[in-house]
């Protein structure tokens, strides 16, 4: 849980004509970074490429990124696929009970008695009204809505998150 490098997610297709690139990002966290940022490009059929991301904005619900050296959407369109890690150290400190969605990425699922249900956090899935988690079991795969009613406490150093009654709820 303690990842030095995160994926972000991975470039999508030009944006512009001044060589912007799409992240279909992993969360919405980038835009919130200060730039600019070494990060990684990494390929399965090719060597990983550095680049430095100059700026990164949101429009139209878009995460695009300006990165340095590519200044043409045939520049840019020779990235796409790539996933692109970037350092944690780049990440502010989350602030009490706010997490960043990698950070829950691993934590295994307990009751609110402390009983360990055998689920590993694999997954978030963003959705309009509330991100969905998604909990992998010995032979299948829970989703499980992240709202109050359903999730309590998080708790990161013991790599632990409680939900509330699942016994009540994981009956189909």
């Amino acid at each position: 849980m303690t990842e030095t490098r995160i994926l972000t997610g991975h470039l999508g297709k030009p944006f512009g004509l001044k060589g912007l690139v799409r992240l279909v990002a992993e969360d919405s966290s980038v835009p919130g970074l200060k730039f600019p940022i070494q990060a990684t490009l990494e390929y399965s059929s090719r060597e990983p490429i550095p680049v430095k991301i100059l700026k990164a904005t949101l429009q139209a619900g878009k995460i695009l990124l300006q990165l340095e050296g590519i200044n043409s959407p045939e520049e840019a369109s020779s990235l796409t696929g790539g996933k692109l890690y970037i350092d944690r150290s780049h990440f502010p400190k989350s602030k009490n009970e706010e997490y960043y969605l990698f950070e829950l990425k691993g934590l295994k699922a307990i009751a609110e008695d402390g009983k360990e249900l055998g689920w590993e956090l694999v997954d978030i899935l963003e959705n309009p009204a509330h991100s969905i988690l998604v909990f992998e079991t010995q032979d299948s795969e829970v989703l499980v809505p992240y709202v109050e009613k359903h999730v309590g406490n998080i708790i990161l150093e013991e790599g632990k998150i409680v939900l509330k009654s699942p016994e009540d709820w994981n009956e189909i």
